[in-house]
């Protein structure tokens, strides 16, 4: 597995920590568990946390099955944390492929991750 998901009851934000390369099969788990853990919650957000990512973000397969994947969740917004310029180069072509880009903002840290998802932080540019 490539992957850490958890959702932060406090926070009210599920995680999403890549460990390596998504592969397709990650990604056709990480899809369904993400609609499941958020399905029931009045706020559906998430953080991306790619902080111990190494160059590689996303097989061919993986960005392919964000894509057939991507209607079937739903999510008020998305924080990506930890992207150095490659990463954050290849998130933002997941994002745009998922269709979220417009849902989505990239943080240096997650306190500013945090304070956007809920509604009163700038953007990183």
């Amino acid at each position: 597995m490539n992957y850490e998901m958890w959702y932060n009851e406090e926070h009210e934000v599920l995680y999403v920590k890549t460990l390596a390369m998504l592969k397709e099969e990650d990604v056709n788990e990480i899809m369904p568990k993400v609609g499941q853990i958020l399905e029931d919650k009045t706020r559906r957000l998430i953080i991306g946390d790619l902080s111990d990512n190494p160059t590689g973000l996303l097989s061919k397969g993986a960005r392919e099955a964000f894509r057939k994947n991507a209607d079937k969740i739903k999510v008020d917004k998305i924080a990506v944390i930890g992207a150095n310029p490659s990463i954050r180069m290849i998130a933002k072509i997941a994002l745009v492929v998922m269709g979220k880009s417009q849902i989505a903002k990239f943080f240096s840290e997650e306190d500013d991750a945090l304070r956007w998802l809920k509604g009163d932080a700038k953007r990183e540019t």
